[in-house]
């Protein structure tokens, strides 16, 4: 699921603007980082290395969240 959302976003975002792009690539880098904890959740058994792997795919997602904000129509989203 993740490789076909993340393929649809990115070619979405090609021929984009270039002022663009830095917002597209923070976008992108969301959508990864919250496949990535889904998928490593998925999993039956974990250890140490797999908590490690989802906490890190988490803190990823959480520095790249604010970029949904960006869509936002309300004056109160934006500020």
């Amino acid at each position: 699921m993740s490789r076909y959302l993340l393929g649809v976003v990115s070619q979405s975002l090609q021929g984009g603007n270039p002022a663009q792009r830095p917002i597209f690539n923070r976008a992108i880098e969301c959508t990864r980082a919250l496949f990535e904890f889904y998928m490593y959740a998925r999993y039956k058994y974990h250890d140490n290395a797999t908590l490690s792997y989802m906490e890190n795919a988490l803190h990823r997602f959480h520095t790249f969240k604010d970029v949904s904000l960006l869509g936002r129509a309300g004056k109160k989203a934006k500020t």
